[in-house]
């Protein structure tokens, strides 16, 4: 099954055996005041006279208690900002729950929470059902395997739910609450994959055609400014195509996986009315196209250690502040290709091209140990920012820390912090942001 530098690939299992990187899954995300890839959404028009008028749904803004549930749910279990994945031949039922804030800044908190259940053969020896829910938000998708051909598949989704397409604006290290909004909506899907191909025999190969409609509403939230335009609601029509070496398992810490992926998609909005405030109006672009691609690995290094590295570039033609690039956050399951930068938020860059350096090693905290380990991560950056959205140096490092405690072979805890070298941060540099994840396999 599916998803998108929107969100993707990957397998995993539900013990700590070594999992499977011969299984091809997906990365599924959920982001609170979930930051996709296509952030979209709808509200009333405002009432100040001399100001545009908003293209949105005319849902009003939330006030009250009911403001403070939906801010607790927007910045912390938003919705799933679904990962289109590969078939899966694995039974999974995982729970993933992870937050992030910041410890120097004024920043958000930023998290998701969502329960992965995949069921191959189901029903039938060819279906394959993938399912992820969030306290706001449901996606699945059915592949019907060996069909047209035996080394073809196709498969069906649906989805939909609160705050998938919310946006959070950033300017120069510094978070723009008035001019971030929340987006709700729905999608649907149908895929084309070609599979059952193996390089040397074992590395597996499935390329992927993707076409995916999708509706956004925008609301604003209870910090968007009376005089801040919202984006029109719009349909979405997208196409992706793509093809995948190899995959990572979904979970929080896998101990191996080898993945080489490139991917093209191309994105068409039908309303693009400017939004944002009259004195600074943020133009939208029909056509958006983005390709980028991930080569990278985790190997097992003397049986208690652990090895990680990825590569990721990407590069966006026409693109705006709803299709650019993002990066930022330590956060592994907000995207399909989460493109991690630890120390800034979530989000925070805005990238017309990069490339992204992702390593880190992990081991036990005492010779022998399993239960108690460390990792230690590197990040480093290269951006082309996207016009309005320059921090002062184009190349971006990060660092981070992580404690992992396995309190069972099914329950994991992490506790990590990360520091951004070159988060600019109160006319200096230098970001803290601290996360926890929990990971329950069932």
């Amino acid at each position: 099954m599916a998803a998108d530098a929107s969100k993707h690939s990957e397998g995993g299992c539900a013990s700590l055996r070594r999992p499977s990187w011969r299984s091809q899954l997906v990365r599924l995300s959920i982001s609170a005041g979930t930051r996709s890839a296509h952030p979209q959404a709808g509200t009333r028009p405002h009432k100040r006279p001399g100001l545009l008028a908003a293209n949105g749904s005319g849902l009003p803004p939330p006030k009250g208690k009911l403001a403070i549930a939906l801010l607790v749910l927007a910045a912390l279990f938003g919705a799933a900002g679904v990962a289109e994945a590969q078939i899966d031949p694995e039974r999974r039922a995982n729970l993933e729950v992870g937050v992030e804030g910041p410890l120097r800044g004024d920043g958000p908190v930023s998290g998701y929470a969502f329960f992965l259940w995949n069921r191959p053969h189901f029903l039938d020896e060819d279906l394959y059902l993938r399912v992820v829910s969030a306290p706001t938000y449901l996606t699945s998708e059915l592949v019907r395997d060996r069909w047209p051909t035996s080394r073809q598949a196709v498969g069906v989704g649906v989805g939909g739910g609160l705050f998938p397409y919310n946006f959070e604006e950033f300017r120069a290290g510094r978070h723009q609450e008035r001019e971030s909004f929340w987006g709700h909506g729905g999608e649907a899907a149908v895929s084309y994959y070609p599979r059952r191909l193996k390089v040397a025999g074992v590395l597996p190969v499935e390329g992927q055609l993707r076409l995916r409609p999708q509706y956004v509403v925008y609301q604003r939230s209870g910090d968007t400014d009376d005089g801040f335009r919202l984006p029109g609601d719009t349909a979405i029509y997208s196409g992706r195509m793509g093809v995948r070496f190899g995959g990572v398992p979904p979970e929080l810490l896998p101990d191996v996986a080898l993945e080489l992926s490139l991917w093209h998609e191309a994105s068409y909005r039908q309303v693009t009315d400017p939004y944002g405030f009259p004195e600074r109006p943020q133009a939208l672009e029909h056509w958006s196209q983005r390709s980028w691609g991930r080569l990278g690995g985790v190997a097992t290094v003397a049986k208690t250690q652990t090895a990680r590295m990825f590569v990721t570039a990407g590069a966006t033609t026409d693109a705006d502040t709803l299709s650019a690039f993002r990066l930022g956050s330590a956060l592994p399951f907000r995207s399909e290709f989460p493109l991690v930068l630890h120390g800034y938020y979530p989000d925070e860059v805005f990238a017309r091209r990069f490339w992204l350096v992702n390593a880190s090693y992990g081991f036990p905290v005492w010779p022998g140990g399993e239960r108690l380990k460390l990792r230690v991560s590197a990040d480093y950056a290269r951006i082309d920012y996207l016009p309005g959205h320059k921090l002062a140096r184009k190349t971006l490092r990060g660092v981070g820390a992580d404690l992992t405690v396995t309190l069972t072979p099914k329950v994991t805890l992490l506790l990590g912090y990360g520091y951004g070298l070159d988060a600019p941060r109160g006319g200096e540099f230098g970001g803290h942001e601290a996360n926890a994840f929990v990971e329950i396999k069932f």
